[in-house]
């Protein structure tokens, strides 16, 4: 079959399994099935296919009827400017958390500038935020934390692709047990951890629940319970100066203000999403904390 007619065909598939962009998920699956990129495919849509790419196509398609992220499918997910390595042990990095990433570099270039950093990541799951921290920050090293050692695996596949093993330390552990012997030290800490309340899981898409690690997703005391823990001992890892950045839901924004008053950061503060919904709650390490 040439390209045009597998398209057609898995479109029709994917619709039918109520796939929002049917025709742009054949293609995205179509293209890796065939190691080219989207435009390529679209300029070449007389090809015809081997047995074998058909074979990965519609074994692609059958795992997106059965509502398998695409992510999960073709194994990676772009976020900011690089492709990461992912997989069904980490949660698949998502456009709004490219804020987190990019205004903690902002603010940490700041007040640190042109400085010799450490910064952690909580949680990490792929990498992608604390990694593409450092490759937006050449001085910058990493502590990558997370509590799964398969997603540890994760994130050390994605340091090795953009070269960055030198400058990053894997740690496994909850939150800041595996750095005990660093407080004091950093300039910056980032997280995105479970805050997804028991009741609005089961709510969610059957691509996240019935795929995604549901212990990256979902904390107890209504979501908070997760963050309520970190902004208990955040503030004694950092330096004077230093910055906490989580990612938040929009409900949670005046509660974890809250929580990073009483963690000892002044005047924390609340960005918002491209669609005006509040994402981010970050501060800066009060002088007598």
């Amino acid at each position: 079959m040439l390209v045009r007619e597998l398209l057609l065909e898995a479109a029709a598939r994917l619709k039918e399994a109520e796939i929002q962009q049917p025709w742009f998920e054949a293609q995205l699956l179509l293209g890796w099935a065939l190691g080219i990129d989207q435009a390529s495919l679209l300029a070449h849509d007389d090809l015809a296919l081997s047995v074998q790419q058909a074979h990965m196509f519609f074994q692609g398609i059958e795992q997106r009827q059965q509502r398998k992220p695409l992510a999960y499918i073709v194994g990676r997910k772009s976020f900011l400017h690089w492709d990461f390595c992912v997989n069904e042990d980490v949660l698949i990095p998502r456009s709004e958390t490219e804020i987190l990433a990019e205004l903690a570099v902002q603010e940490l270039s700041k007040g640190f500038p042109d400085q010799s950093i450490l910064i952690a990541d909580i949680g990490t799951g792929s990498g992608a935020i604390g990694l593409s921290m450092l490759m937006l920050m050449p001085l910058a090293r990493l502590c990558a934390v997370d509590l799964s050692p398969s997603a540890l695996g994760v994130v050390r596949q994605n340091a090795e692709k953009f070269g960055l093993i030198e400058r990053t330390t894997f740690l496994q552990g909850d939150l800041f047990e595996p750095l005990k012997q660093l407080r004091g030290q950093f300039a910056g800490i980032v997280a995105n951890l479970p805050y997804v309340s028991a009741g609005d899981y089961v709510n969610l898409q059957p691509e996240i629940t019935r795929y995604e690690p549901r212990e990256a997703l979902v904390s107890e005391a209504d979501g908070l319970g997760h963050y309520q823990r970190l902004l208990k001992g955040a503030a004694a890892y950092l330096l004077p100066g230093g910055q906490l950045f989580i990612e938040i839901s929009s409900a949670q924004a005046h509660k974890v203000q809250q929580l990073f008053i009483g963690g000892g950061f002044d005047s924390p503060r609340v960005e918002r999403d491209l669609a005006g919904l509040a994402r981010i709650v970050w501060g800066t390490k009060r002088e007598s904390a």
